[in-house]
């Protein structure tokens, strides 16, 4: 069974000394961009959600917006705002599909990430003054927000090609 290596003016040993010996076990743990999708697989996983997404929004916008944590009466009154957001993002998918995992896709990816941060931030502020609630409602924001950085990270990858 290994030794933990004693560190201090005791041992005399320094911490850089106990850590260099462990660099060689360094490669035994995976970078985080190796277990990111590739920011091509992000171009084309973001198009077809954004689209699925709309469609869903479009076609059940009270449902959508039950989901959120809206009572029914409230989630009726605001579905014509759903389905602006739906179009919105079924618009957003589509030029992200069409521009293709191409440098092209930076624009489309970087709207998708500026909508994603607004949608995150007005669901928060629904929350917080009680308009919304539950945990879906924070599961979308925070959903949303990731969204938003991995569409920025694809987007700097496109940008450098």
């Amino acid at each position: 069974m290994p030794t933990v290596p004693r560190l201090g003016r005791r041992s005399g040993k320094n911490i850089g000394a106990v850590l260099s010996s462990y660099a060689p076990e360094a490669g035994s743990v995976p970078n985080l961009r190796t277990l990111l999708p590739s920011p091509q697989a992000i171009v084309v996983g973001f198009g077809v959600g954004r689209v699925a997404l709309g469609g869903v929004f479009l076609a059940a916008p009270v449902l959508s917006t039950r989901m959120l944590g809206l009572d029914t009466a409230t989630a009726k009154r605001v579905r014509f705002l759903a389905r602006m957001a739906a179009a919105r993002d079924i618009g957003l998918g589509a030029g992200t599909l069409a521009a293709g995992p191409t440098p092209a896709a930076v624009p489309w990816l970087l709207a998708g990430a500026g909508a994603d941060v607004v949608d995150a931030t007005v669901i928060l502020g629904a929350m917080r003054s009680g308009t919304t609630r539950g945990l879906p409602a924070l599961g979308i924001s925070a959903g949303a927000l990731g969204a938003a950085v991995l569409g920025v990270r694809a987007a700097l990858s496109l940008r450098r090609r």
